[in-house]
């Protein structure tokens, strides 16, 4: 590196060097030893149906998993656990095979609080629906996907209905 000619400026630009070095190696170690954390699962793991409508809002369990990079998705019990504090993003989509008594909905829950919902009437024929959001995580808060009380949702095999997440980045 470059300096002034006397010993001052020497010692600030080889300090600098130092610690842009150091800070560099310390970053590169950090990120290696981040979690990766992300998964994808779609409803059925085989066959072609639809689950509810049922009385009550009901934890949809995704047994098709796609991915599980991490394991914080249970597929036995449709929760995902969050193994670092960071900022995740989850999107999911509701197949809907037309019904004029029963829509199709879906609702994303944090720790028992609703955060948001996809939402589908189709009559006849077959719709989608979809949402996603970016959430705040702390170590252990859970996030699954209930269905709405008296509505339904379909999948089959081509996995039309799914769930996923994944971690942007830790805090």
């Amino acid at each position: 590196t470059g300096g002034t000619e006397d010993s001052d400026g020497r010692i600030t630009s080889l300090s600098l060097s130092l610690s842009l070095s150091l800070s560099l190696s310390l970053s590169l170690s950090l990120s290696l030893s981040v979690k990766r954390v992300a998964f994808s699962a779609s409803l059925r793991a085989s066959g072609s149906g639809h689950v509810g409508p049922f009385n009550t809002d009901t934890t949809l369990v995704f047994r098709h998993i796609i991915t599980n990079t991490g394991n914080a998705y249970n597929p036995n019990t449709g929760i995902f656990t969050a193994p670092v504090r960071g900022v995740y993003h989850f999107e999911f989509y509701v197949g809907a095979h037309g019904d004029p008594s029963h829509a199709s909905c879906a609702a994303l829950v944090k720790n028992g609080q609703h955060i948001c919902s996809a939402w589908e009437h189709q009559p006849s024929h077959f719709g989608k629906s979809s949402n996603g959001v970016s959430l705040l995580l702390e170590v252990g808060d859970v996030v699954f996907l209930r269905l709405c009380q008296n509505t339904r949702i379909f999948d089959n095999e081509h996995h039309h209905s799914t769930f996923s997440g994944h971690l942007l980045f830790t805090m």
